[in-house]
């Protein structure tokens, strides 16, 4: 944490927040790195074991999130926020062993090239 000076210029104030917001852009990037990494590890003991990572029932749907995600996001043409998108996968009959489904359909809302995150009102539409 940075100790803010009383008598700080505006300026300073700013290159301070600038910096600030840098490092927490960085930081949110390595988190995203890293969660897809530990997908990659889990997906690979799942597959060294036969069944899920951690040993539940591993779903069967008929199509992959990403299919999903998409297809809500195009019958939702002003976009959806991170809660409601994953309220709406789950509204279609998705199913997911995850303790974390809201992280998952991050992952892959994060790694897709078709999606965009509007900045002005946070919701995701399609790119």
């Amino acid at each position: 944490m940075v100790d803010v000076q009383t008598d700080m210029s505006v300026a300073e104030i700013q290159r301070l927040l600038k910096a600030q917001q840098g490092k927490v852009n960085s930081l949110h990037k390595r988190r995203e790195q890293l969660l897809d990494k530990l997908q990659k590890v889990e997906q690979e003991i799942a597959s060294l074991s036969g069944g899920d990572a951690s040993g539940g029932v591993r779903f069967r749907n008929e199509k992959s999130l990403e299919e999903v995600i998409l297809d809500v996001l195009k019958k939702n043409k002003k976009g959806l926020g991170l809660s409601e998108l994953t309220d709406a996968v789950e509204a279609t009959g998705y199913q997911s062993s995850s303790a974390n489904f809201k992280n998952v359909v991050y992952q892959n809302v994060y790694k897709s090239d078709e999606i965009t995150r509007d900045e002005k009102s946070g919701k995701y539409i399609l790119a």
